[in-house]
């Protein structure tokens, strides 16, 4: 009859764990530490060798930010509910959410 396995690993004589020390670990971190503050990381003004496509579509992207932001500015938060508001209202009823009763009628 043989063995019934009941499943687990399989543990061999001579393995044993090792255990890392505490000073690699101490070492490691700070070399990541160091690296990452070593790491430059580019501003938005300086050109990392950007196309002239690139450094176009840059520029149209901050030009559209400003323009919505000074947009978003000049109207009160009643005005730009109102303005979603009227949105929703020019939709189509297709697009409308069927009201739920609470009798379920529909």
């Amino acid at each position: 009859m043989a063995p019934v396995f009941l499943g687990g690993k399989l543990k061999l004589k001579g393995e044993k764990k090792k255990k890392k020390s505490k000073h690699k670990l101490d070492e490691k971190v700070n070399r990541d530490a160091v690296t990452k503050a070593s790491v430059k990381v580019p501003s938005d003004d300086e050109d990392v060798e950007l196309t002239e496509a690139e450094k176009k579509g840059l520029q149209l992207q901050k030009e559209r930010e400003k323009l919505e932001i000074e947009r978003l500015a000049k109207q009160s938060h009643r005005e730009r509910v109102e303005e979603f508001n009227e949105k929703l209202g020019n939709l189509t009823e297709h697009n409308d959410i069927p009201r739920i009763s609470a009798a379920g009628n529909g």
